[in-house]
């Protein structure tokens, strides 16, 4: 066996298939795709939305695709294993967005290998009377046992087809060009041009065919070399061709004979070939018909085969054949859904469908590029690059999803129906199994680690909080109170800053603060209100007195045993969510000496308070920070340095000590409390949730310390976590 044939390791470790196919393999494998119901049944439906202009919509079909030619070129060689847009979308944009395209793409593929199957039906219909749906069927129980063979064998067999079919099909043009009544194009755009947008819409899914490519790209001998070729060839190729072949057919053939035909090509052979010429042509269409199914077949099994390998769809379907190397698993399966549609379902309608999907998963397929790029990942290397990046792919998406609004309302609610069905796969099946993170949620977090270190460093350089409200209640104990009016201090503003200090104890609160610390803080220009108030609503004073003060934190004490005292958790609860300032609760006894403050939850919206805080306080306490975080389980080696060169960004900016640790585990609770031991006051982020009455998951963590924790609220970035949220569930 030579060093092309083995087997080698997918880029996930896996197992990978046979590495067979050469250019010769690819470029037949790409336009055998394209140039079955491209050219032999759907130049008619297309002929009658836009009339003449029906060549026009070819070519702005070919213009839609070409920039995710360029996109899937460049990611197939930085990714050549097998999937296509299932594998480039996953690692895009997670694996639920991964699971839509993978489960809608090979529906819709299939779909289209259908229609060709039973478009057979009408030019088998001029050699002899059987029952189409049964013939279509034999042909494609023929397929799966090739294809179970072999993809080697199978692209054998379909470069006889394509060749045949190429060279039939040059001889249609060249004679038929002299025969071309030119009257026959006037008025050109008879229809309008919402009429030709929309017929281009239809026949976009002539060209999905050429990246088809990169679905077999783990086959593919030297894929940096022979993909991008094999794409670039094949997408010029059918850009000339599709053209030319309408235009013999507009050209020689009436019109309402164009338009009622199912047999395009043959009658218009018919014309100026003869009766030999339509036979001749019919056998040509049965042959290019039967190779865009094998076609379609052979690339739209290899996607449920990269789900299974990502654990996304049962483990059958990634069986594959320890002689051939094949899929077969994969294979039977989508044989067996190839076989149902083509003996029982409707097609025409369909295959509008499958257009509409197709423009759809273009669109994303131009946004994982611009993910890619912009996510700087490591791995990422492709050795093809797209031209004029990112101009091509913002392009791509506008012009992709402008041609899915003219493609009419069935065809696009059964698109949304396979996303809809792609979310119920994968909360269902796959979301339990799957661990990888997307390269857009890492360019997300960049983008968001960016701003964090900016605002943390503009923070941390300020001159503290200019307006603090200290709220002391009954039944706290004094030194509790102390704490909270010493914290205060260190954090206010100085000069010019305001100490608000509220009592809601008439007895235990006298002398906090002390007549020392309104000196202390006098002499650092620090100005201090005290107020009394024992009585009434606590939450709506201080909710009333916040807004009328311009408060910019609110400091508070919660009580050591949360089941004993509900109704003041509950108020505390409801300032949260309700205060127009940051926020900060204290827990767990009182905080005496400060040498080693932990800071928990890096990585997200609350760093730059937390941060504040905890070097303000470690400053005044002659203290050192030490910066935690906990990783899924499953968090590579990269995902780990990446949150420590994180901190390292963070710890830069602070003007006290501080180290980094970060681990991986399951035991989110466990893991924090064991990595905050040592230190004398904890620091995390305490995000509001309404219909969580007693506890969230900052309470769960502050129960298992054995010292003191202050959790942070602060109702800007909630609302920027909620939006962060809402695109993370889908780029997860």
């Amino acid at each position: 066996m030579s060093s092309t044939e083995q087997h080698e390791q997918s880029p996930d470790g896996e197992s990978s298939l046979h590495r067979t196919l050469g250019i010769v393999g690819v470029l037949t494998l790409s336009i055998g795709a394209m140039i079955g119901s491209g050219i032999f049944v759907l130049p008619s439906l297309a002929f009658k939305i836009a009339g003449p202009a029906a060549i026009l919509a070819f070519v702005i079909a070919g213009i839609v695709v070409l920039p995710a030619v360029f996109s899937k070129a460049e990611m197939a060689t930085a990714m050549p294993a097998a999937g296509g847009t299932y594998l480039f979308i996953d690692r895009a944009m997670g694996p639920m967005m991964g699971t839509i395209a993978g489960f809608g793409v090979w529906f819709s593929l299939t779909f289209k290998a259908a229609f060709a199957l039973v478009g057979l039906s009408a030019y088998l219909s001029l050699f002899f009377t059987a029952d189409p749906r049964l013939v279509g069927l034999l042909i494609t129980v023929a397929l799966i046992v090739l294809n179970l063979v072999g993809v080697k064998q199978s692209t054998v067999f379909q470069a006889i087809l394509v060749t045949a079919v190429l060279i039939v099909l040059a001889v249609f043009v060249v004679a038929g060009t002299p025969e071309i009544d030119t009257a026959s194009f006037e008025p050109f755009l008879s229809k309008g041009n919402k009429a030709l947008f929309s017929a281009a819409a239809v026949v976009f899914v002539s060209y999905a065919g050429v990246t088809k490519i990169a679905s077999i790209a783990e086959e593919v001998r030297e894929p940096d070399r022979n993909i991008p070729r094999g794409m670039f060839i094949s997408i010029g190729l059918m850009i000339l061709l599709y053209p030319a072949v309408v235009a013999i057919m507009v050209g020689v053939t009436p019109a309402a004979d164009l338009a009622a035909t199912t047999t395009p090509v043959a009658t218009a052979a018919k014309v100026f070939l003869g009766s030999n010429g339509e036979f001749l042509i019919s056998a040509t269409a049965v042959v290019a018909l039967i190779s865009m199914g094998n076609a379609g077949l052979v690339a739209s099994a290899r996607y449920p085969f990269a789900m299974s390998r990502n654990q996304l769809a049962p483990a059958y379907l990634s069986r594959v054949g320890k002689k051939s190397g094949a899929p077969n698993g994969a294979i039977i399966t989508t044989g067996v859904v190839l076989g149902i549609l083509v003996a029982f379902v409707p097609l025409l309608e369909l295959a509008k469908l499958a257009s509409a999907f197709q423009l759809l998963v273009f669109a994303f397929e131009n946004l994982a590029l611009i993910a890619f790029r912009e996510s700087g990942l490591a791995w990422y290397r492709p050795t093809f690059h797209s031209p004029a990046y990112p101009y091509v792919q913002v392009f791509g998406i506008i012009a992709c999803l402008g041609l899915l609004t003219q493609i009419g309302l069935v065809p696009t609610v059964g698109a949304i129906a396979f996303i809809g069905a792609g979310i119920l796969w994968y909360r269902g099946f796959g979301q339990a199994r799957a661990s990888r993170e997307s390269a857009a949620r890492d360019a997300l977090r960049m983008r968001a680690q960016d701003r964090y270190v900016a605002d943390t460093k503009a923070a941390v350089a300020s001159t503290g909080v200019e307006s603090i409200l200290v709220v002391l209640r009954r039944p706290a104990r004094l030194e509790r109170q102390q704490t909270l009016v010493r914290l205060a201090l260190h954090l206010a503003a100085a000069p010019g800053g305001r100490l608000h200090v509220m009592h809601f104890d008439d007895q235990l609160g006298v002398g906090v603060p002390s007549q020392d610390e309104i000196a202390t803080a006098a002499q650092r220009g620090v100005e201090v209100t005290v107020e009394y108030d024992p009585d009434g609503d606590r939450r709506g004073k201080v909710h009333l007195y916040a807004e009328r003060n311009n408060v910019d934190l609110v400091l508070a004490d919660l009580p050591q045993e949360l089941s004993a005292t509900r109704h003041i958790l509950r108020d505390w609860r409801w300032l949260q969510e309700h205060l127009p300032s940051d926020s900060a609760f204290i827990r767990n006894r009182h905080i005496e000496g400060i040498n080693t403050i932990a800071v928990m939850g890096t990585g997200g919206p609350y760093d730059p308070l937390k941060l504040m805080m905890a070097s303000r306080i470690a400053k005044n306490e002659d203290a050192r920070l030490r910066l935690i975080h906990v990783a899924q389980g499953t968090a590579s080696e990269e995902q780990i340095a990446a949150i420590h060169d994180y901190h390292e960004r963070l710890i830069a900016t602070l003007d006290v000590p501080a180290e980094s640790q970060v681990e991986a585990a399951d035991n989110l609770v466990e893991t924090l409390t064991r990595l905050s031991r040592g230190a004398n006051l904890v620091v995390l982020g305490a995000p509001s949730h309404r219909f969580h009455v007693v506890t969230d998951l900052a309470d769960r963590i502050a129960e298992g310390l054995d010292c003191p924790s202050l959790l942070v609220h602060t109702p800007v970035h909630d609302q920027m976590s909620l939006r962060r949220r809402i695109i993370e569930q889908f780029i997860s």
